[in-house]
């Protein structure tokens, strides 16, 4: 699976299987029809292995496990209705282990005004795999709505996450990037503005780089963008970080994993309600017609690459 990768893995198990759902795989999240109300379905692993920063508290852990579920549920636009957790631990884990995980897992249901539903343990190398679960009373934002025409924006600012790492292993003491990396926001209230007031025409987390997401909204919608290299909004700490380990912050802003900002699409006519709404956004390109993304930077363009996270490939 190494020579593949997991977004090569993902649709050929797409493709091999039934699909019957009202938006079933290939999304941020599964969506079904029951008796009427959309009901939003998402599952995400976190591991010690992978996911475990220098300095993490296994509470922080819990956190993450949450956050990463209740930021695809954010980017579908839907309300949190709760959370299930399956916890993997060695046997010889100390049980104060455990109840910090959950305790984790249960703040962050709290601050996205949900609840632990249930989950299950299992002895085992160290993972949490958690499943969301959303319901939604209007349109469910998809990655396949973008039209050429619309802006392109995020909420938050990008980079802060990947900084957080390079920190950590590299002993910076910077607490917005160790904290964008260790907790996480989801999104969730932000997703939930975007659909209600049917601004958003398409929505993603941006969990593995912004040059990832913008090349699935892409291909998803049969679109590109230009993307504006000044317009991008630069998280707390990646100056700090990038300075002292001499790296270049567009790098981490545009190909930095971890970062579960929100990227959407809209029409022009709704940039006024959202600058008149409490959101924390920014402006950073348009969608064009065709199928390739670009990045312009100093007003000369070139090919934004996809050169985002991609687990089984990275190490």
């Amino acid at each position: 699976m190494k020579d593949v990768g997991e977004r090569a893995l993902v649709d050929r198990v797409v493709n091999s299987i039934r699909k019957t759902a009202h938006l079933g795989p290939g999304d941020d999240a599964a969506c079904i029809d029951v008796n009427g109300s959309k009901i939003v379905l998402c599952t995400d692993i976190v591991t010690f292995e992978r996911h475990l920063a220098f300095g993490m508290t296994m509470e922080e852990f819990g956190w993450l496990a949450a956050a990463v579920n209740f930021s695809d549920v954010a980017s579908m636009g839907a309300r949190p209705v709760g959370i299930l957790a399956a916890v993997s631990l060695p046997p010889e884990t100390d049980e104060k282990c455990l109840y910090d995980i959950m305790k984790g897992i249960d703040g962050c249901a709290e601050f996205c005004d949900t609840e632990i539903l249930g989950g299950d343990t299992k002895p085992g190398p160290g993972s949490v795999c958690g499943t969301a679960v959303g319901v939604c009373d209007h349109k469910v934002l998809t990655r396949g709505g973008a039209r050429p025409g619309d802006l392109v924006a995020v909420t938050g600012g990008l980079g802060a996450a990947s900084a957080g790492w390079y920190a950590a292993l590299n002993g910076i003491n910077d607490r917005h990037a160790l904290s964008a990396v260790k907790l996480p926001i989801p999104r969730v209230k932000e997703g939930m503005f975007l659909a209600a007031n049917d601004i958003a025409t398409s929505c993603m987390d941006i969990s593995d780089g912004l040059s990832t997401t913008v090349a699935a909204v892409c291909r998803c919608s049969g679109v590109g963008m230009d993307i504006i290299s000044e317009a991008l909004p630069k998280g707390k700490g990646v100056d700090n970080v990038c300075k002292k380990l001499k790296m270049d912050p567009l790098r981490l802003m545009l190909n930095g994993g971890g970062e579960y900002e929100l990227m959407f699409t809209f029409p022009e006519s709704k940039l006024k309600m959202l600058h008149s709404s409490d959101i924390d956004m920014s402006v950073i390109g348009k969608v064009t017609p065709g199928d390739r993304a670009g990045l312009i930077a100093g007003g000369e363009a070139r090919p934004l690459e996809n050169e985002g996270y991609e687990h089984f490939t990275k190490s």
